[in-house]
């Protein structure tokens, strides 16, 4: 009995020193506008309760390209912002209706906006907007075929990091390294938080199923050879941008892709957030029904609380009957386990035991033949050990 209650207190302890885990700024679903100011006519209010009524608590907001430099005079965004007190004013209207907001700027590795501005210069001035929760940055083609893109990715993202040091920035580009293997992916994915694949399914023209299948292959045998090479910084957890509607070439969004993404996504795939892109405005309303219907809210971890990118989430729902999701992440490569114990240290199943590559990682747990109670979960990779605890009711 008394090794029973030391096993017990052992697994209580683990449980104890779990530490608190601050997320990222953004949730599990989202919308990429890319026009804020001609969304619903224009009209901010109208905007956000859309995007409201079907669950959205986040945005990404256009703000660094040709017509969007938002502080440029005469810029369409600083334009359309000064009608509702400029940009910070926006962020905070978007921040009491219980919605974060990034900006997005798309690079091209090369001066764009004149009078000495660089594509940096632009980042840091998005970041530095009251309240604004993070950064996307897309870049694409400009940096497949640029002779300096290497030296170019690693200034631009040095400066960021330099000026915002806890800022959130994340990535979007192709779903495809193979066919992109000249992109400086390292150098990016190295230096920021999340990576935001494109996964345009109709567009390419596939289906959400293939899309999401070739994205996640291509990103984990990249990741696994770029740790093999001593890079587990580019390791970062993935949130695919789904495509919401026709992008004027190739096939457009059928009912029911978008409930198939998400659902995918989540389940399958064990991605922890998701996002659309309005292009322009979405009309057809299966669109809008499938995503409010579509994912619960989850997070991932920050890279600044979490360095080693290691760690054990909540499993959810929680309590459950009779089963659970429970993700993951992990720094390197290596053998994994996830097993599960009862309240006396017993252990009642294996869920993992495997050699795994670096990243995000999802599986279910189906206790229909285990009986009500407390339960704890523990996973192990290399010298990085978790705890937690999960409620089985019947």
């Amino acid at each position: 009995m008394v090794r029973k209650v030391m096993v017990l207190l052992t697994f209580l302890g683990f449980a104890g020193m779990l530490r608190a885990q601050t997320t990222l700024p953004i949730q599990a679903k989202g919308m990429w506008i890319w026009k804020l100011w001609t969304a619903n006519n224009g009209d901010l209010n109208a905007a956000i309760s859309k995007l409201k009524s079907i669950g959205v608590t986040w945005v990404v907001v256009k703000m660094g390209d040709s017509d969007s430099f938002y502080n440029g005079s005469g810029k369409s965004l600083n334009s359309w912002a000064s009608a509702y007190g400029g940009m910070d004013s926006v962020v905070s209207t978007f921040h009491k209706n219980g919605i974060k907001m990034l900006g997005y700027q798309y690079v091209y590795g090369v001066p764009q906006y004149g009078n000495g501005i660089s594509e940096a210069d632009v980042a840091n001035m998005i970041l530095s907007v009251s309240g604004i929760d993070g950064l996307v940055v897309d870049a694409e083609i400009q940096y497949d075929t640029l002779s300096t893109r290497v030296a170019a990715a690693q200034s631009y993202m040095d400066s960021i990091v330099a000026h915002h040091p806890s800022s959130f920035v994340a990535l979007t580009s192709w779903a495809r390294v193979a066919s992109h293997s000249t992109f400086p992916w390292v150098t990016f994915l190295s230096r920021l938080s999340l990576n935001m694949p494109q996964t345009y399914w109709a567009a390419r023209p596939t289906t959400p199923a293939t899309e999401l299948t070739r994205m996640s292959s291509d990103f984990t045998s990249y990741t696994q050879t770029w740790v093999n090479q001593g890079n587990s910084g580019a390791s970062k957890p993935i949130f695919p941008l789904g495509q919401a509607e026709y992008f004027g070439y190739s096939n457009d969004v059928q009912p029911g892709d978008i409930a198939n993404f998400c659902s995918l996504s989540r389940s399958t795939y064990g991605y922890q957030g998701v996002s659309l892109w309005e292009y322009t405005e979405i009309a057809s309303s299966f669109v809008w029904d499938e995503y409010a219907a579509a994912w619960a809210i989850t997070s991932v971890y920050d890279r600044t609380a979490v360095p080693a990118s290691f760690g054990l989430a909540q499993n959810f729902p929680n309590p459950f009957n009779p089963s659970t999701q429970i993700t993951y992440q992990i720094a390197d490569g290596g053998l994994v386990t996830l097993k599960v114990y009862d309240m006396l240290g017993r252990e009642v199943r294996t869920l993992v035991n495997e050699r795994q590559v670096a990243g995000n990682h999802s599986m279910r747990f189906n206790a229909d033949a285990l009986p009500s109670g407390v339960y704890f979960y523990k996973l192990e990779s290399g010298n990085n050990t978790q705890v937690r605890k999960l409620i089985l009711l019947k």
